[in-house]
């Protein structure tokens, strides 16, 4: 073998090895952002609205709510009780993906991650819609949740206060009535929900056409990933998430 083509084979073999340490240290890096820090979504549908637009990108804050290791359900620490608050917008697993247990979790989320997002194991299946949805707090633990029918208008209590009237927070919803509602029985109106420790009651704002606990209960603790704080795209929607 000539000098040449025997530099030559090196040369590759050296390029091969930077390219397979390059994509190991920036998978590693993703995973670690992801878990500890921010994390990016997508808006999947239309039942945040007006607050946050169909296929509007996301950044959640995991850090303050408290991160978790990669792969793992385990927090490093655990701010959720002091800082998911009624009004703050929410990311968090479906209990259909958080009852698939750990270890799918732990797969789906490697490979979802090597892949730079190209491998999404649980929409690939269509068991579900979404694997993590976007919500709004409105109830927390031990609050006492209620809907009434008051003028034709589904009117949320908590505590047996108008829902504007306990959370601070300034947003908008597309409110339900008798009319419009998709979700309005004698059942809804009627029960009244505490939640437990632990537990969090999540609403989208376009109360008209979401899923959310009115249909499938609360959210744990443990299935919290962190806190919507930013919109980035697209350019015309840039800016806090409220």
């Amino acid at each position: 073998m000539s000098t040449y083509h025997y530099k030559k084979k090196i040369k590759k073999g050296k390029i091969f090895k930077d390219v397979i340490l390059i994509y190991c240290i920036t998978v590693l890096f993703v995973l670690l952002f992801n878990s500890l820090l921010l994390q990016a979504f997508k808006i999947p549908t239309t039942s945040m609205e007006p607050s946050l637009k169909e296929d509007v990108r996301i950044l959640v804050d995991k850090f303050s709510v408290g991160p978790k290791y990669p792969l793992s359900d385990k927090r490093i620490f655990d701010a959720t009780e002091s800082q998911v608050q009624r009004g703050d917008i929410i990311a968090f697993y479906s209990n259909e993906y958080y009852n698939k247990g750990a270890f799918y979790r732990a797969v789906t989320t490697f490979l979802y991650t090597v892949s730079f997002t190209l491998i999404d194991i649980p929409s690939l299946t269509k068991h579900y819609d979404s694997s993590v949805y976007v919500k709004r707090v409105v109830g927390v633990p031990g609050d006492k949740i209620k809907f009434r029918l008051i003028n034709d208008e589904v009117i949320l209590t908590i505590n047996g206060m108008p829902e504007k009237e306990i959370i601070p927070k300034e947003y908008q919803i597309v409110s339900e009535n008798r009319f419009n509602s998709k979700l309005l029985t004698t059942m809804i109106i009627q029960n009244e929900y505490i939640l437990k420790e632990n537990e969090y009651y999540v609403l989208g704002d376009n109360r008209i056409c979401s899923s959310d606990s009115r249909i499938w209960g609360s959210v744990k603790k443990e299935q919290i990933l962190g806190k919507v704080i930013f919109k980035y795209w697209p350019l015309d929607s840039f800016g806090v998430a409220k």
